[in-house]
């Protein structure tokens, strides 16, 4: 079996690695806190022509039809340089359910998406807290047991303070008109969970490797007892600790990836599989990055707290450790399959 990305894969993933090194720096993100103003429309513009924001379109909807392994290594890339605008969390899982979506909520997105380029916000019972309604053309909304499309003028909402000023959360308190539907539900609910747990996971991932390159560049340059602290032994393997987190989470989250890609129907518990294995990495991430920096992580001089934030924020959507533990042990209690290693996962 080959494990090893095609050269187009690990193409799109160096493509938005060298546009995120250049205009998604810690300065940016700052300078969109301070201005209140995270969403960078000229970012977003950005991507748009680079033809990121619509990729994983189909050609015949205007996109590049990029599948989805190519997806998460972008996405993870979009999580090491902690993009604020939300693409993959929201317009990248949109774009991947388009044809499943019934006929009018379908047509009424192609009116409003223009080709995956225009914002549209998505709530969900695992993540009920639209981001950024304010720049959004709409919403996508799934209660118990059918979608709507509410247009933005008819939606009355309030903005929520949130840990990680990157994310502009709402609170949907009203909608005057909608396009409901409860066609095909079930298997939509079922899609938008996996591809949120799936999408966040990648997220986690680059953000658990970034905290990880922050810690290990600060404990070379900071000096105790005329020695940097990278060289003790107990910072070290704090650190170690974080790189065999995220290597164990890792082929988790490709795997899900691949899985969704060739519609596997283990798909659902894949995805729980890798984000629950990429919320640890990330906790653990936090927690010795954290004690690594010492008190100074906890300042604001220091770009750590811009992807703890981030990442604290993220493990709670899409479905935190717990029910993905749930997720997990209901799908195996129900299983006919055999339990174990070498057949499970």
């Amino acid at each position: 079996m080959n494990f090893v990305f095609t050269d187009e894969q690990l193409q799109f993933k160096e493509t938005i690695k060298s546009f995120l090194a250049q205009e998604c720096t810690p300065e940016s993100i700052r300078l969109g806190w301070k201005e209140n103003s995270p969403f960078n429309q000229k970012r977003w513009d950005d991507l748009i022509s680079l033809g990121v924001i619509g990729s994983n379109l189909s050609e015949e909807d205007g996109g590049l039809g990029v599948d989805q392994v190519a997806l998460t290594l972008m996405i993870e890339e979009m999580g090491y340089s902690g993009l604020p605008e939300p693409v993959a969390e929201q317009n990248f899982l949109i774009n991947d359910l388009l044809d499943i979506f019934p006929k009018d909520i379908k047509g009424a997105l192609i009116d409003k998406f223009d080709c995956g380029s225009k914002y549209i916000a998505v709530a969900h019972s695992q993540n009920p807290h639209p981001l950024f309604v304010n720049q959004s053309n709409g919403l996508i909304l799934l209660d118990d047991n059918s979608c709507h499309f509410i247009n933005k003028d008819d939606l009355k909402f309030k903005e929520l303070k949130s840990n990680d000023p990157s994310r502009s959360l709402s609170k949907i308190l009203s909608i005057k008109n909608s396009i409901a539907s409860s066609d095909n539900f079930e298997v939509l609910n079922q899609a938008m969970a996996s591809r949120g747990s799936l999408l966040s996971s990648a997220l986690l991932l680059g953000l658990a490797q970034k905290m990880l390159d922050l810690s290990s560049s600060y404990v070379l340059d900071r000096n105790q007892f005329g020695k940097p602290i990278g060289s003790f032994q107990a910072v070290k393997h704090m650190l170690a600790d974080i790189a065999v987190a995220i290597e164990f989470a890792r082929p988790a989250v490709y795997r899900s990836a691949y899985s969704l890609n060739e519609n596997n129907p283990k798909s659902f518990l894949h995805c729980a599989h890798a984000k629950y294995m990429s919320i640890k990495a990330a906790e653990l991430a936090c927690r010795n990055s954290i004690q690594s920096h010492g008190a100074m992580g906890y300042t604001w001089e220091m770009d750590l707290h811009i992807f703890m934030r981030k990442a604290w924020s993220l493990i709670a959507c899409w479905g935190n450790d717990d029910s993905q533990q749930d997720i997990i042990f209901n799908t195996l209690k129900s299983s006919k399959d055999e339990i174990g290693v070498l057949y499970t996962f």
